[in-house]
């Protein structure tokens, strides 16, 4: 799965132009590729659209935000 970030230079896009595109800051931009703030479902899938897919909501996912929970047949 292909970050923010990486998706960026491979299409040589600034942050400004593509935070345009799904209509937030480039500050929010440059804060998401940092990975200093979190991401709301509607901000994920409008990334996932501008990209083609390219950086599919599930790129967002923090292991550690959701542990696994246990609960098999024993």
């Amino acid at each position: 799965m292909m970050t923010l970030a990486s998706f960026l230079e491979n299409h040589r896009l600034t942050q400004a132009s593509f935070a345009k595109e799904v209509g937030v800051a480039q500050s929010t931009i440059s804060r998401l590729c940092a990975g200093k703030v979190g991401i709301s479902l509607q901000q994920a899938l409008r990334i996932e659209q501008a990209t083609n897919g390219e950086v599919p909501v599930a790129s967002w996912h923090r292991a550690e935000c959701n542990p696994v929970v246990s609960g098999g047949a024993e």
